[in-house]
């Protein structure tokens, strides 16, 4: 699936350098669920600031959230749709897309197709990501599902 061509602003050639990697990361990994090309975009010492309860906050935590997500909406993949950066730190505004025929967590299949606007931030070091926080519309995407948030 192609991620379209997301607004990009920059405020120097170094976030200029640093959106294109977040735009390579979209493009090869969250719009494609190849979750084992995560490893090529993460720095050795990359710290998830929002890791999954119980999970790693590293690079294998990372896969295995992706792969969660992914079970759940099988079909499921993360468009692109703006990118803002300014010196090493970047900002991706996304939405998730995907029917929901695996479970999430404690909620069982449903069927149900959802669209998630997701917020990524991510500190860049020498051309990697080397943390990451993220946000996205939880109660919104349950609201679709019909469970609880």
């Amino acid at each position: 699936m192609a991620i379209g061509t997301p607004s990009i602003h920059a405020d120097s050639e170094t976030g200029r350098k640093n959106a294109a990697r977040i735009v390579g990361f979209f493009e090869s990994v969250l719009a494609t669920g190849h979750a084992a090309g995560v490893a090529r975009f993460l720095s050795a010492g990359f710290v998830d600031r929002d890791p999954t309860p119980g999970a790693a906050a590293d690079a294998g935590g990372v896969v295995a959230k992706l792969k969660a997500m992914w079970a759940a909406f099988p079909g499921g993949r993360f468009e692109l749709e703006a990118v803002v950066a300014a010196g090493d730190l970047v900002a991706a505004r996304s939405t998730f897309r995907g029917a929901q025929t695996g479970a999430l967590g404690t909620l069982a299949p449903t069927g149900k197709t959802v669209a998630v606007t997701f917020m990524d931030f991510y500190r860049m070091s020498d051309g990697m990501i080397a943390e990451h926080w993220h946000d996205f519309d939880r109660a919104g995407m349950m609201a679709q599902l019909g469970g609880s948030k």
